[in-house]
């Protein structure tokens, strides 16, 4: 049960106004070219401010960010972060379910074994999931000790060697975990008979990537999502969208990396492609999390954000 009581405006504009340097240092690393005030103002100092009241002496608070691909997940948990460090000083641990991806070779053995669509990254069954939840078993646990946070290279579409990965030492205030389907359910078996799109009805016409995928939501990635105190979902207006969003987080990478090589990227075709990978559960989602969520937070445009859901982050 969250607080009840309602959030002074003022309040959230001072902490802004206290903050307002490294926002803008951030917006400029993540390459922001228009830092919206009141997405700040309304929506993360609001939702920090409830995390910091909800804190509890030997309890590490979870947060979980699920939303479609390009909605903004990693945005968002990076601003919640800087103010937790910042303006509260707690110590964050933050990671993505895009770090526990198996390895390109793991991924080709699936293929192999299963089904060739599994050599593409990101649907249930790409995970380790295992890993996720020894992260974040360790990172709770109240020991004297180091915990290696994973981390996945999208340009190499590979796991780093663990020589690579974040170390985070001790036991953190806040884990703030993001995934676009987080929160994610199987779908009855009666609703994978039809293909949704070009990629299911040419490449997966007998349904066994859709079949062996939905089975994987079940077991240990309901132990992952059932972990965390404050569920925020991200609701993009429609699947178009999702589309637009992630090709623009394609074009922004490739504009922020200063390397020669730009092969690693994909193509605006290639984006829709990948993403059509995603469709059957991204759009399954948009039918539930907006109730199962804690807070929804609706992306109207590319920098517009406006909070649903706000019964306990009612702004005075």
């Amino acid at each position: 049960m969250f607080i009840k009581e309602k959030i002074d405006f003022n309040h959230c504009v001072d902490i802004y106004e206290l903050n307002k340097n490294d926002f803008q240092l951030l917006a400029d690393k993540k390459n922001i070219k228009e830092l919206n005030k009141n997405f700040l103002i309304n929506n993360i100092i609001p939702i920090v401010l409830i995390i910091e009241k909800e804190l509890k002496e030997n309890h590490v608070f979870k947060l979980s960010i699920s939303g479609g691909q390009g909605s903004g997940k990693s945005t968002i948990s990076d601003f919640i972060k800087l103010l937790l460090n910042h303006h509260f000083n707690l110590k964050v641990a933050s990671f993505s379910i895009d770090d526990i991806y198996l390895s390109k070779k793991e991924r080709t053995k699936l293929s192999k074994d299963v089904h060739p669509l599994l050599a593409t990254r990101g649907v249930p069954g790409t995970h380790d999931v295992s890993l996720g939840l020894e992260t974040i078993n360790s990172l709770v646990s109240p020991k004297e000790k180091t915990t290696l946070i994973p981390e996945f290279s999208k340009k190499f579409d590979d796991l780093l060697p663990k020589i690579r990965w974040k170390v985070f030492e001790g036991t953190p205030n806040v884990i703030i975990f993001d995934g676009w389907c987080l929160g994610a359910k199987p779908e009855p078996l009666d609703n994978l008979k039809s293909p949704i799109n070009d990629l299911e009805r040419e490449s997966d016409p007998d349904g066994i990537w859709v079949n062996w995928v939905n089975s994987q939501l079940n077991n240990k990635y309901q132990d992952l999502f059932g972990l965390f105190d404050l569920k925020i979902y991200i609701k993009s207006p429609n699947f178009e969208k999702v589309l637009e969003n992630r090709w623009l987080q394609e074009k922004t990478a490739i504009e922020m990396d200063n390397s020669k090589n730009k092969s690693k990227y994909m193509t605006k075709d290639e984006v829709y492609k990948f993403v059509m990978h995603f469709e059957r559960i991204t759009k399954n989602m948009e039918k539930y999390m907006p109730n199962d969520a804690d807070i929804v937070i609706v992306r109207k445009t590319k920098s517009d954000f406006e909070i649903h859901k706000p019964d306990f982050l009612n702004i005075k």
